[in-house]
């Protein structure tokens, strides 16, 4: 079957198009993706087909359309209808050459030639979640585009995936760089804060493995069912605690944006505020310690010749940096490496 964008269009602006049901991702393509696209359009080349889910909305009273598969081009198509996007300067044709829809909407055969584009459409008639997830899952994995926290995303709708997200969502996160415009695209600050939940989960230092996170997700979706010794109420008592101590400690010379930019030392840092509770001194004292501490990191990294400078330690004041330095190198994100600079 196929529509025309048109059709799209008509679903979009009566609600009942729905590009974000649970199992869809953030949005991940560049405005030179969405360019490419409207390239591809106007010059009436076939596209990939849409796959939609129907169902019926009761409370409305209409159809609604889920995307499983295709949100990229139809945001591109609703983007390109609010003028939000161009087409690019140097397409080859005058007459759209960095064009906005507002420019050629007047012209009859550019809009026809925008509106009656059509796209292939695949229907998955069933109402079973769990197999709508797994088409989903299925259509997108060998995607260059799809991460791997991106699937989860889609694969998951339990506890950790919620609580995970929900975090992510938090300002503090932002504040203490561990959520950046550049991890959000990917869903990778997503992907960091589960990192540092599991410290909390586990009680222990992780490697980082993408296989790991993946069963870390499926034994925490329905914790309440599959662990009996889990206690919600604990795990939030110590992440806000961790994080209240973290960010106390930043408000002292800001050590924590000057010395944990990278999740490297953030890691390092939570991990030993989480495992290290019950005897951590005030947050004041640990950010002066701390800072001494990646001082003599920073000005090992600067030496030429660190076994010579090493050399020179009489009083191996040096040692415990030196250790911290070359474990957060190469593999830097192996247990062993992680454990060694706790």
């Amino acid at each position: 079957m196929k529509q025309v964008i048109r059709w799209f269009l008509d679903l979009y602006h009566s609600g009942q198009l729905d590009l974000n049901p649970p199992y869809q991702r953030r949005s991940v393509w560049t405005l030179r993706d969405r360019k490419f696209f409207l390239d591809t359009i106007f010059r009436n080349y076939p596209s990939p087909a849409v796959f939609l889910h129907k169902g019926i909305d009761e409370a409305l009273g209409k159809m609604i359309y889920h995307v499983v598969d295709g949100k990229q081009r139809l945001e591109t198509i609703i983007l390109f209808a609010q003028n939000a996007v161009a087409i690019d300067k140097e397409y080859g044709d005058i007459r759209l050459n960095g064009k906005k829809w507002k420019n050629i909407e007047g012209v009859p055969d550019l809009k026809m030639l925008f509106h009656g584009y059509t796209l292939p459409i695949e229907f998955i008639d069933t109402d079973n979640s769990i197999v709508i997830n797994e088409v989903f899952d299925r259509l997108n994995r060998t995607s260059r585009k799809l991460e791997r926290q991106e699937l989860r995303h889609a694969k998951y709708d339990g506890w950790f995936i919620k609580t995970t997200e929900a975090e992510a969502e938090k300002e503090e996160w932002e504040r203490l760089g561990v959520v950046t415009k550049a991890r959000m695209r990917r869903m990778k600050d997503a992907q960091c804060i589960s990192e540092l939940l599991i410290v909390l989960l586990k009680n222990r230092i992780a490697g980082y493995d993408q296989d790991t996170l993946d069963d870390i997700y499926a034994e925490y979706d329905s914790p309440y069912e599959t662990l009996p010794n889990f206690e919600e109420e604990d795990f939030k008592r110590n992440l806000e605690f961790t994080k209240d101590y973290i960010l106390a400690m930043d408000s002292h010379d800001l050590v924590v944006a000057k010395y944990a930019k990278g999740f490297v030392n953030f890691y390092s840092l939570w991990a030993f505020v989480v495992l290290n509770q019950t005897h951590l001194e005030s947050p004041e004292i640990t950010a002066a310690r701390y800072s001494e501490f990646m001082e003599k990191a920073a000005a090992l990294s600067k030496e030429r010749d660190i076994n010579r400078f090493l050399g020179g330690d009489e009083n191996n004041l040096y040692s415990l940096a030196y250790k911290y330095l070359i474990n957060s190198g190469k593999a830097n994100t192996d247990r062993k490496q992680r454990e060694a600079r706790n």
